[in-house]
């Protein structure tokens, strides 16, 4: 949902801020006074094409804010963490500042983006119905979807998604046996010769971090061998032995202690450190025992050593995986040898991931086929009362183009309209224009959204061309969808505005010789007055207020009626 909107520097609006409440949203006011100028601001924050040309003369950048409050479980939410950005805590806020020289600026959430990323988010925040723009339910690639919500087919194409994936998996394995079967024996003759390299060395693990070690203990005999002749002389040999002074230093203290008991511990600190020594002292003297400078063994160790090296190389970095890749390649192998079995096994297990995904499909095709002949009636039925009188719309249902296994399905679908009698069904984006396709996607939208909130909808001018029943229908049923989503219309109709839950007025003044629009919201006599000016024109006068406070009371009571039902 929309919460706030501001503006700065756009168009004829210098500042101002406007808040949105659940329900309808109307604007109204005179032509030209800047109604489109919020539609546009959405479209921005939506991520729609920006033009310095926006920016108000004398202004060096236009900026525009908008705080969407979204649900606790929104999926844009993951999508924003996807992208880097902050999800907030359940509030989005999307700023879009246009530069007079050209440039401009995102920031989501206070962090730096892309319109290419504020494009994808818009997706999913804003639906603009105007004169000459429509986003959503135009586009034929989601009209499958659309379709699909409709009749409810949620398990049955959960089901062909399954399939697709089984019957896809069985086809890509039968690929790779029939590329073994074409390598034949080249490629056996290849994992044979992997397996003698791997097998024939067999590296044991963390085997050439010992031999590197090893290889620099032979390499420094003679250095390794006086310097521990060294270290076991100065404990316990030549003219001031370690252990010989701090046994000598022990005895004394502990007659000390016999004199003081205070210095008692002391001595059996020296005792403990004596015999620290001494367990060092033998430790060096049993490695240098066993020490074994034998060339042959330094030459063994280099050979293997670099034996190691060069497998890892090619099939490392360590021993596991070296041989990990002969694991494989024993079980490519044993592939191969038994490749008729594996093969007729593969076509076997294709064969069933076929039938498997062509019985889901089925059953999902003839759902969409159920769906379609309901949708169309139920869309011409919502069309009639918008002007659309004798108009025909249809679902077509073809075949999807790419191949077999597809995860949505066989077909496509595409919305069609005759909004005539006698005239061919044409794509939905061709079939009407201006405020026509405005109240087609009014149409679509009250058949096809579900419960759960969504995007907020835009509908600039909806009610253009008409009046009368019409412009009644086309407000009840903006009412209609705006118990269950956020809506904002621009409209000229008081028979769509008195339905508003917010009604907002568009003006503009003139003061020190430029132009400011702005935006007052209206209540009570306000509204009761705008609501007459716009059934008399200019002047508001005792009748035309009575016929707008009949209207604002047909409207609660149409809206009692609603809730009720």
């Amino acid at each position: 949902m929309l919460k706030t909107l501001r503006i700065r520097n756009l168009v004829t609006i210098e500042d101002l801020s406007v808040e949105f409440g659940r329900g309808l949203n109307v604007l109204t006011g005179e032509t030209g006074a800047g109604k489109s100028i919020v539609v546009d601001a959405l479209g921005l924050v939506a991520g729609e094409r920006g033009d310095s040309a926006l920016v108000r003369s004398g202004a060096d950048r236009a900026v525009i804010e908008a705080a969407f409050e979204l649900a606790p479980d929104d999926p844009l939410a993951a999508l924003l963490l996807a992208r880097g950005l902050d999800a907030g805590d359940e509030t989005l806020v999307v700023r879009r500042e246009l530069s007079a020289s050209g440039s401009g600026r995102v920031l989501i959430n206070g962090s730096p983006s892309t319109v290419g990323v504020l494009r994808e988010l818009g997706e999913s925040l804003v639906d603009l119905h105007g004169q000459h723009e429509h986003q959503g339910l135009l586009g034929p690639e989601r009209h499958l979807a659309l379709l699909d919500d409709y009749g409810g087919h949620d398990s049955a194409r959960s089901a062909v998604a399954a399939a697709s994936g089984r019957a896809l998996e069985a086809e890509a394995r039968l690929a790779r046996l029939h590329e073994l079967g074409r390598e034949g024996q080249k490629r056996a003759e290849i994992l044979r010769e992997t397996l003698r390299e791997i097998r024939g060395v067999d590296p044991k693990p963390q085997e050439l971090e010992t031999l590197r070690r090893d290889r620099a203990i032979l390499q420094n005999g003679a250095q390794i061998v006086e310097l521990l002749d060294q270290s076991i002389a100065r404990l316990d040999e030549g003219d001031d032995p370690a252990i010989a002074s701090l046994h000598a230093a022990e005895r004394r203290v502990a007659e000390l202690g016999r004199i003081d008991p205070a210095l008692a511990p002391i001595a059996v600190r020296l005792e403990s450190a004596r015999l620290e020594l001494e367990d060092a002292r033998d430790t060096l003297s049993s490695y240098r025992d066993r020490l074994d400078f034998d060339p042959a063994r330094l030459e063994s160790i280099e050979s293997r050593r670099a034996a190691i090296e060069r497998l890892l190389l090619k099939w490392g970095p360590s021993e596991e995986d070296a041989h990990g890749a002969a694991d494989q390649a024993e079980r490519e192998l044993a592939t191969i040898d038994n490749l008729d079995a594996e093969i007729a096994a593969g076509e076997r297990a294709l064969a069933v991931g076929r039938e498997g995904y062509a019985a889901a499909a089925a059953i999902l095709s003839q759902r969409r086929a159920s769906a379609a002949t309901r949708l169309g009636p139920a869309i011409a039925g919502e069309l009639k009362p918008l002007a659309f009188g004798k108009a025909r719309f249809e679902v077509v249902l073809t075949p999807k183009p790419g191949g077999s296994f597809h995860p949505a399905g066989a077909e496509r679908a595409e919305f069609f309209l005759a909004a005539n009698p006698g005239e061919p069904a044409r794509p939905i984006g061709r079939a009407a224009s201006g405020g026509e396709l405005s109240r087609l996607m009014l149409a679509l939208h009250v058949v096809l959204d579900g419960d759960s909130p969504g995007r907020v909808l835009v509908f600039d001018e909806v009610d253009a061309g008409v009046s009368g029943s019409v412009a009644v229908a086309v407000g009840a049923r903006l009412a209609r969808l705006a118990a269950k989503h956020q809506v904002l219309c621009v409209t000229h109709l008081p028979q769509v505005a008195a339905h508003a839950n917010g009604h907002y007025h568009v003006l503009k003044r003139v003061a020190s010789g430029r132009t400011h629009t702005e935006i007052i919201p209206l209540t009570g006599d306000e509204r009761v007055n705008e609501l007459a000016r716009m059934l008399g024109g200019r002047q508001a006068t005792d009748a035309s207020r009575e016929n707008a406070a009949e209207l604002l009371a047909e409207a609660a009571e149409a809206s009692r009626t609603r809730g009720r039902n």
